[in-house]
């Protein structure tokens, strides 16, 4: 009887230290994909939750083109640039898969989506000139890839950084 209650309780003290180290523990865990609602946006389930996780440390051309005025020059080279390219609109529904499992780790109520190993959604949007980083972001975990992919789409002339929508969308962008 003795022995009972004492493996009890040492059952229930080990239970209670994995519960709290997994809690406190900055680790990503796995999250179902149910819908990618734009690019910087996707639809997750974990057990029983359903929750959007926005892209951390990144202002996505949507959030952009959703902020600036209704006639604006910034709206306009957006449209044409979507006009264009197409497929960019639609540029995280192509790498990311419904139904599929994905590391997330939270930071600041947005999301760091791992899609690639080690590499971010955040990245890839940076990389491919979808986003651009937040003005005085400052992480140092993230801080030097997003600054490294986001010059590789300005040296390439890639996304926000073709046909001067960064030029025309600056003061957008400068209210985030």
């Amino acid at each position: 009887m003795i022995k009972l209650q004492i493996l009890k309780k040492t059952t229930f003290l080990i239970i209670s230290m994995f519960m709290y180290i997994s809690l406190n523990a900055k680790e990503p865990f796995l999250a179902i994909l149910l819908n990618v609602t734009s690019n910087g946006t996707q639809n997750f389930n974990y057990g029983n939750y359903d929750f959007y996780c926005e892209q951390y440390g990144t202002i996505t051309i949507e959030d952009i083109y959703n902020k600036a005025a209704s006639k604006s020059i910034c709206r306009k080279k957006i449209e044409a640039f979507y006009k264009k390219n197409p497929d960019l609109k639609y540029f995280s529904s192509q790498i990311l898969y419904k139904q599929q499992r994905y590391h997330i780790e939270f930071k600041n109520q947005k999301c760091v989506l791992y899609v690639k190993g080690q590499v971010s959604l955040s990245e890839l949007l940076l990389k491919e000139g979808l986003a651009v980083q937040k003005p005085n972001f400052k992480d140092e975990e993230f801080e030097y890839d997003f600054y490294k992919s986001q010059q590789k789409a300005k040296n390439l002339k890639k996304g926000l950084w073709k046909d001067k929508i960064y030029e025309n969308c600056i003061q957008t962008i400068d209210k985030f």
